[in-house]
């Protein structure tokens, strides 16, 4: 049955949409941004479009923002996401492969968690495989039927739309996005489907292209939502941007911005090194051959300057001023000082040697946005496990833990002076120095400080005691020989 086009983006979507184009492109990376042409490296005026092609093609690429965004959604998983003690087997089977693509638990959420800083926001589908009709608890045990996570890019979320019920927020309305390639032979066919959530069902609608090439949508198939008498809609909202209404602000816009700009400062310093490393020839005194040749600028030319009053022909390089290069230089080193305040990763030092109070405070923004999203994830997998647990009919008891005691400022030498000089004042006992030591990087995440202790007594185990020294020659002192008292052979003399 034909219905109204499924695929109709809500107006949140579109207008978040132009932001997550250009994350997406930047992310993609060099080809992607050069094929967009114009939108990313404007044309110059009266610019040919032979030399608009050459200087695309030339200009660099710099990929600061993927860099950025790796580093900030790597901190919370330099150790495994773990769940609490006395979940169930099957709740530990499945946490093990969570999508039912071999993926666990942490490689799950790592990847989602890097999609949700990149875009704003990110989603879990807790689906369940269909059964059919009147299927009992039993044949869906019998069929290996268990429920799986599906990720949710929020690009692929068209339409979503919440209320407040009982002081809760609640999703009453989704609809999802699904692109799926299938052979057909020796050849491929692209299936476009929407998947459409209402409190209690779904819908799967699936478009389909006639004759005449007029495409529409048909319903593919339908089912019921329920979970041991639950009907809410199984779909998890991740957070990590500023949400205004139903639109959501992308953490590092304003960086994907600066990354626009780099990109654009990188191509205007690949032209003044082209023009500077290959100075024009000045041709003063002189006319131009007389044959209709037009003078262009740029290296490899000659620049005529016609004859005046007394003036004597000669040749000589032209060349930008140093001057010049120097400030689009110094343009460049400012925007990418700008994309590490922006990223909140102050790791690395830039020019002008910066404060390490500026640095401490920059790291302290940094690693409280990282562990507040980092907390928001949590409670996002646990809400998912709530409805794992209701499709398998289980008491949902699942707490899950995620790191968040990573190092605000990797090896900063400040505290890390200051925990030396504690340690040495015997101010901090050893297992907190070793503990304050692993957040700043210097220790690894796995560090064991049970194994180290007994790994520093068996260093020390059937050691001889030291030796006493002078402490004015810095030698061994040797004991005084004692001589015998009594006999020459030292045996006592008979009575």
């Amino acid at each position: 049955m034909a219905v109204d086009d499924p695929s109709t983006k809500s107006s949140a979507y579109q207008a978040m949409e132009p932001k997550w184009r250009r994350i997406d492109d930047i992310l993609s990376g060099a080809d992607t941004i050069r094929a967009a042409g114009e939108l990313y490296l404007p044309k110059y005026e009266d610019e040919s479009a032979a030399e608009y092609k050459r200087r695309l093609s030339a200009a660099p690429w710099r990929p600061e923002f993927e860099d950025a965004l790796r580093g900030l959604a790597s901190r919370p998983f330099s150790k495994d996401v773990t769940l609490n003690e006395g979940v169930s087997e099957q709740i530990k089977t499945i946490s093990e492969d969570i999508d039912g693509q071999g993926n666990n638990l942490t490689q799950f959420a790592a990847a989602m968690f890097e999609a949700g800083i990149a875009k704003g926001f990110h989603a879990i589908l807790v689906d369940y495989p269909s059964m059919a009709p009147g299927a009992t608890l039993a044949d869906e045990r019998a069929s290996g039927a268990r429920p799986y996570w599906v990720s949710v890019p929020c690009t692929e979320i068209l339409a979503l739309y919440t209320e407040f019920q009982n002081g809760r927020e609640v999703i009453v309305h989704a609809r999802l996005y699904e692109c799926q390639v299938v052979r057909d032979g020796y050849d491929e066919e692209t299936i476009e489907r929407v998947r459409v959530f209402n409190p209690g069902e779904w819908i799967v609608y699936r478009r389909v292209t006639a004759a005449d090439k007029t495409t529409s949508w048909v319903e593919e198939s339908r089912g019921a939502i329920n979970r041991g008498g639950k009907t809410s809609i199984p779909l998890v909202l991740f957070y990590t941007g500023k949400r205004i209404g139903n639109i959501v602000q992308p953490p590092l816009d304003n960086l994907a911005h600066v990354q626009i700009e780099l990109y654009q400062a990188l191509s205007r310093k690949e032209e003044v090194l082209t023009y500077a490393g290959s100075p024009m020839l000045s041709a003063n005194g002189m006319l131009p051959p007389n044959d209709g040749t037009v003078i262009a600028v740029g290296p490899k030319r000659i620049l005529f300057a016609p004859p005046g009053d007394g003036q004597t022909p000669k040749w000589e390089f032209i060349q930008p001023n140093a001057e010049n290069i120097r400030e689009v230089r110094d343009d460049i080193t400012s925007l990418v000082e700008d994309m590490r305040r922006l990223a909140m990763q102050p790791m690395t030092s830039g020019s002008g040697n910066p404060t390490a109070t500026g640095q401490s405070i920059e790291a302290s923004k940094s690693h409280t946005t990282v562990q507040r999203w980092a907390m928001a994830l949590k409670d996002a997998l646990e809400l998912a496990f709530t409805y794992t647990c209701e499709w398998l009919n289980e008491q949902p008891n699942v707490e899950v833990e995620v790191f968040t005691d990573f190092s605000a400022l990797p090896f900063a030498q400040e505290p890390i002076r200051a925990l030396e000089a504690a340690r040495k004042n015997k101010d901090l006992s050893q297992r907190t120095y070793w503990q304050n030591l692993r957040r700043f990087d210097v220790l690894s995440g796995d560090f064991d400080p049970d194994a180290e202790e007994e790994a520093i007594a068996a260093e020390f185990e059937g050691l001889d005691g030291e030796e006493d020294i002078d402490p004015r020659t810095g030698q061994p002192i040797v004991p005084p020989i004692v001589p015998p008292a009594d006999g020459e052979d030292g045996d006592p003399l008979p009575a």
